[in-house]
Parts: structure tokens; C-alpha cells; sequence
């Protein structure tokens, strides 16, 4: 099952009363929104995590400016191809000060982000000194946390259910099927949607439509199971506080809901036991694993940590 904003708005529907008035279906879409914001934003999910290859430089940048793609929150690191290259982060006032002293070739790929001055909602990636190591024929890749978009269609709006969108509008999009007669609801629905699939994703559908179904279409919610949850209490809070009503005991059950979705990320991409040096069941040791021989094993270049 795909989660979707018209689960998000029909939770709010059930559980505050909102009604089919103009003002109260701003109020859910408004709370809905904001929501969604508020708890894809309050960390760094594992869930988010992905990777990409490093996009072109920009031109004129003699290959050290590179514009992010538009969902890149964060980034964890850039990999080179080859293992022997040393790249290393460094901040911005850092790079600024390599930029003003130069470097010679042959030193790491030093690197750092800042906000891209030609497109305000984007990253850039920045080298410093003469990357000559950083050669443009081969794939450099980064991993990074994805920002997930906006909530804009709800599946309540005119063009969700007139079939105006489709992956060419809407890429991305849930679209669930009902029947003949019935527009698809949530799986809780007294009309559950027959079948669904991600607008543009091939081989996404789940389940058969029936002839001449009515269609409608919302946003993804870019959400694991553990932390659906939190999205709908993260939801009332805003719905209690736009009404002007008191939002502690809504803010009480989030809080709740957030922690519970604090643990279940942390534990869910770790499927098995795992050791410092040889991995459960198959005993291979892990890349980069302290051992006796290396520096890490003996103690050498790790930070103090407290005593046991």
C-alpha cells in the first residue's frame, strides 16, 4: 500500500469533524501540510537516505561548481571511484580561505555545500584548490537525505478526481481506483480503492482496476509505517492550533508518536547482529573494520569517548 495526503486528509475528516465547508477543508489541507513539513523535517530519516551520480559542473566553473538535484536535503558524503582518492569535507569559511591561498594538485578533493545563488531552493556542491584528481570521465557518486516535496494535490480537488492528472501533470502522484460508481476512498474507507500505483513508475500498480473506474489522485507521502503515525498527530497539532484551540494534549500524543518513530528508524535498516569486525552470518568483515593492525583497532586517530 501506498500512502497518500487523501489518507492524511480522511484521517483528519474522522478524527476532528471537519466538514465539507470551504473554510474547514482549507484548515485539514493547511494542517496536513504543514504537518508532513514538520516531522520530515525534524531529522535526518534513514528512510531518506539515497544516492545519486555527481551532475554536470557548471559551465564556467572550470569544474568545481555543481548544482545539486532539487530534493537534496543533506549530504552524507561524495564518493570517488577509485578508494585511494582522500576526499574530505571541509565548511565553507574553510573554503573560502583554500580559495584565496590556492593549493597545489595532487591534494585531496576538498569539498563543502552553500546555498546555490542562481536557484534559491537548491544546494550547490563546491571544490577547492585545483581538483585535478577529480577526473570528469569517470562516475563520482553522492549519498545524501531527500527532501520530499510539498503536499499540493489532496484528493479532493477537481482536477484529482476529473482525470486531468496523469504522469505527464503529475509524476509521482498516488492514483487509486474505485468502482463505477464510487470514487476510491483509504483503506479504512466505507469504498476502499480497488488498485493504485505511482504516476510514472512503471510496474507500480497494485491490484486490478475495474472497467471505467473512477479515479483519484494525491500526493505520495514519502513516509515509512513508523512514522505515518507521527504525520497524522503532527497533523492534529496544527489543526488544534489553526482552530485557536488548546494544542497540549495534541501535542502530548505527537511527542509520543515521535519518539516511538525515533526508535523504529534506528532499528528497522539493521536487520541482523552485527559485531565490530566480522558481520552475522556470514563472518566477512565489514570495509573500513578496526582489526588489530590498523590504527583504528589499536586505539590510534579515534576520539576519547568515556569510561566504561
Amino acid at each position: 500500500m501506498y500512502y497518500a495526503a487523501q489518507d492524511l486528509i480522511e484521517y483528519l475528516m474522522n478524527s476532528v469533524g471537519g466538514g465539507a465547508q470551504d473554510s474547514e477543508n482549507r484548515i485539514l489541507r493547511s494542517a496536513a501540510m504543514h504537518g508532513y513539513r514538520d516531522v520530515a523535517y525534524v531529522r535526518d530519516w534513514n528512510w531518506h537516505i539515497t544516492q545519486a551520480p555527481l551532475p554536470a559542473a557548471v559551465a564556467g566553473s572550470n569544474g568545481k561548481v555543481y548544482i545539486l538535484p532539487e530534493n537534496v536535503k543533506n549530504i552524507d558524503a561524495l564518493i570517488p571511484p577509485n578508494r585511494a582518492t582522500v576526499v574530505a569535507f571541509i565548511t565553507p569559511q574553510e573554503w573560502q580561505r583554500m580559495e584565496a591561498y590556492g593549493l597545489s594538485t595532487g591534494e585531496p578533493i576538498y569539498w563543502t555545500m552553500m546555498k546555490c545563488p542562481t536557484q534559491p531552493d537548491r544546494w550547490q556542491l563546491m571544490l577547492a584548490g585545483n581538483p585535478t584528481s577529480l577526473n570528469p570521465s569517470l562516475s563520482y557518486w553522492i549519498t545524501y537525505r531527500r527532501k520530499p516535496a510539498a503536499l499540493r494535490y489532496m484528493g479532493y480537488e477537481p482536477a484529482s478526481r476529473s482525470g486531468q492528472l496523469t504522469a505527464t501533470t503529475a509524476p509521482g502522484c498516488v492514483r487509486r481506483y474505485g468502482t463505477a460508481a464510487n470514487y476510491p476512498e483509504g483503506s479504512a474507507g466505507v469504498n476502499p480503492f480497488t488498485a493504485e500505483e505511482i504516476l510514472g513508475l512503471e510496474g507500480s500498480l497494485h491490484g486490478t482496476p475495474p472497467a471505467n473506474a473512477k479515479t483519484v489522485v494525491s500526493d505520495y507521502l514519502d513516509v515509512s509505517e513508523s512514522m505515518l503515525t507521527a504525520v497524522l498527530s503532527a497533523a492534529e497539532v496544527w489543526v488544534a492550533k489553526l482552530m485557536g484551540k488548546n494544542i497540549e494534549g495534541a501535542m502530548t500524543v505527537y511527542q509520543r508518536d515521535l519518539r516511538m518513530a525515533f526508535e523504529a528508524d534506528n532499528i528497522a535498516p539493521i536487520a541482523g547482529r552485527r559485531t565490530p569486525s566480522a558481520r552475522y552470518p556470514e563472518y566477512a568483515a565489514p570495509p573500513m573494520a578496526a582489526n588489530s593492525l590498523t590504527p583504528t583497532g589499536m586505539g590510534y586517530y579515534s576520539p576519547s569517548g568515556p569510561d566504561a
